[in-house]
Formats: C-alpha cells, sequence, structure tokens
C-alpha cells in the first residue's frame, strides 16, 4: 500500500551484514512455509527446510533455535514488511493503526489455509504452543510507536504507557488468531481484529481536551 508511517523515532540504517543475514532469515521462511503449503508441517523436516532454502544445518539454527519458532518468525517477518510499507508521508494515528491491520489482515490472508495449519499443530504440542502464544516483538514495536506518537500529538491520552497499550492490542489480536485456527471462521476473525482495534481507539482517542489526563 502506498499509505505510509511517518515515525518521529525511525529504524536505524541496517548495515550490509544486517541486510544479508535478514535476508537469509527470509529464504529460510519462504521455503519453509512453501514446503509446508504442499505438506503437513510435522512431515516437513528442518533438512528439507535448508535444500529448499540452500543453507547449511547450522545456518538455520543460527535464525531459529527450532522448527516451531517459525510461526513466531512469521509475525517478525510480517511486521518488518509492515514497518517498510508504512514509511512515508504523514497520516492521523488512528488511521495508521488501521493501516497497520489491513496489511497485516493482508500478509496472513495470503497463507490462512497454512497458517491456520501451523498454528493448530503448535498449539496441540504444549511447548510448541507457547512459542505461538509469545506476542510479535516486531509488532509490540510498531503498535508502540503510533500510540506515542499520536499522544504527542494529542490525538491519544497521554496517561497510558504506549508499550502497555500496544501489548493489550497485540495480545488480543494474538487471542483472536488462535480462536480463529480452531474455527476456521475467517470472516469472523476478521471482523473481530477491527472490531476490537476500534475498542482500542475509542479507549484511546482525546475527548474534550482529556489527552493530558
Amino acid at each position: 500500500m502506498s499509505e505510509g508511517y511517518d515515525r518521529t523515532v525511525d529504524y536505524p540504517q541496517m548495515s550490509r551484514r544486517e541486510r544479508k543475514k535478514r535476508d537469509t532469515r527470509r529464504r529460510i521462511l519462504d521455503a519453509a512455509l512453501q514446503l509446508m503449503a504442499d505438506r503437513p508441517y510435522d512431515q516437513v523436516r528442518i533438512e528439507d527446510i535448508c535444500v529448499a532454502a540452500d543453507v547449511a544445518n547450522a545456518t538455520f539454527f543460527l535464525h531459529f533455535p527450532n522448527k516451531s519458532a517459525l510461526a513466531l518468525a512469521y509475525n517478525e517477518d510480517v511486521a518488518s514488511k509492515v514497518a517498510e510499507q508504512l514509511n512515508g508521508g504523514p497520516m492521523p494515528s488512528a488511521e495508521r493503526l488501521r493501516t497497520l491491520l489491513r496489511i497485516y489482515l493482508a500478509e496472513w490472508g495470503a497463507h490462512s489455509h497454512l497458517m491456520r495449519q501451523i498454528v493448530l499443530e503448535l498449539l496441540a504440542q504444549p511447548a510448541s504452543g507457547a512459542v505461538f502464544n509469545e506476542v510479535s516483538p516486531g509488532l509490540l514495536t510498531l503498535v508502540a510507536d503510533v500510540v506515542r506518537e499520536g499522544q504527542s500529538n494529542k490525538e491519544f491520552a497521554a496517561k497510558i504507557a504506549p508499550e502497555t497499550a500496544a501489548l493489550a492490542l497485540v495480545a488480543a489480536w494474538n487471542a483472536l488468531a488462535i480462536s480463529w485456527a480452531k474455527t476456521g471462521d475467517t470472516k469472523h476473525a476478521a471482523e473481530a481484529h477491527w472490531q476490537t482495534l476500534e475498542v482500542f481507539l475509542h479507549g484511546l482517542v482525546a475527548r474534550d481536551g482529556l489527552s493530558q489526563l
């Protein structure tokens, strides 16, 4: 999307080494997603992913502690893509959050069948399920930055810590993703995400000069 996100504090410029590391990580993740689109999650071996990504097994473990970490990594990869796409001109903070969610839902929708399979299989394994229950640090940072900027321009109430607001919203979205995986009702899940954001915004939008309370 062309809509942008003009943050006061932007991510630092990545070095060539950091870009190479990011690209390798994405290549491994893309290979895993492609393999899992053709085979069940538990039938895709780490060795298969490494062959498809053209990396050594050791390289996989430099980026991911285990296969189940790919689910959290996917969220982080999407957060990175969202940050890139939100880089542009000024926009009200509430609309930035709506744009962020629109992009996020589109990215998950592109792999909806596969992501549902991964989430269900992870949740069936207690140790792996705990990984998916973690919220995405990248998404937390994006949301917190939007809230912080909204507070600085008096659009959002200043009494609410940006990190707390971000954790509340992202944790709610994460819970909805788990619920969606269990029910398979994509339409309801998408609507629930939007409704959650609207509840979140109506609790933050400054009214009658109360933004400084």
